[in-house]
């Protein structure tokens, strides 16, 4: 039952500074979504509360947000756009 929320018993956790091992996070049941804090199965993929996009977990059990590479990418290409206008007008 320790592992259904995140937790791993006291026999298996050798010191708080190391956190979770890739084996010992393999044994958790559920996650924590990062932006509403509701418990999700393990597997889950979106969050069915807030549908943030979630990937693996970190060492404390909560999801990771997916990266908005597209997001990134798309602000990129607009800063160079501009930045080139800027050349062309005034320089």
């Amino acid at each position: 039952m320790a592992n259904l929320f995140g937790k791993i018993d006291a026999k298996s956790k050798k010191s708080k500074k190391e956190g979770l091992r890739r084996n010992e996070r393999q044994n958790l049941l559920v996650k924590r979504c990062p932006e509403c804090f509701i418990n999700l199965p393990i597997d889950a993929k979106e969050c069915f509360s807030c549908h943030t996009k979630l990937s693996g977990i970190d060492k404390y059990g909560r999801a990771r947000k997916r990266g908005a590479w597209v997001s990134y990418l798309i602000c990129g290409v607009a800063w160079a756009v501009f930045i080139g206008y800027l050349k062309w007008a005034f320089f």
